[in-house]
């Protein structure tokens, strides 16, 4: 019992300092000016594989190093009527996403 209880405390002394060093280095290498950073992604995939990589992009976004603003724009280009609903349905998931055209988006940029 004793064994498995040490590597238990083991184990989350080990998540707590990952933790810990994470938000060191997050503080030390964060941009210190108000700047907007835009990951811009090409996926051409099919409907099998959109969804991941569509997630993966997501996720990437939701855990970037600047956690103050975070937005997600996913662009349709003449999707077709499946993907956009799975395009709809990630942003209904993801609430920092939006689905939006190429006028809306260039709209946006302006202002």
């Amino acid at each position: 019992m004793n064994v498995v209880s040490a590597v238990i405390v083991l184990v989350f002394a080990v998540i707590g300092a990952v933790s810990v060093c994470r938000e060191i280095s997050l503080r030390l290498f964060s941009i210190r000016s108000d700047c907007t950073v835009m990951y811009i992604t090409n996926i051409n995939a099919d409907e099998e594989t959109l969804e991941f990589a569509l997630r993966g992009a997501l996720n990437k976004q939701r855990w970037a190093l600047n956690r103050k603003a975070v937005g997600a724009v996913c662009l349709n280009c003449e999707l077709s009527d499946n993907t956009r609903k799975i395009c709809e349905r990630i942003c209904r998931e993801y609430g920092f996403s939006k689905l939006m055209t190429k006028e809306e988006f260039l709209k946006s940029l302006d202002n």
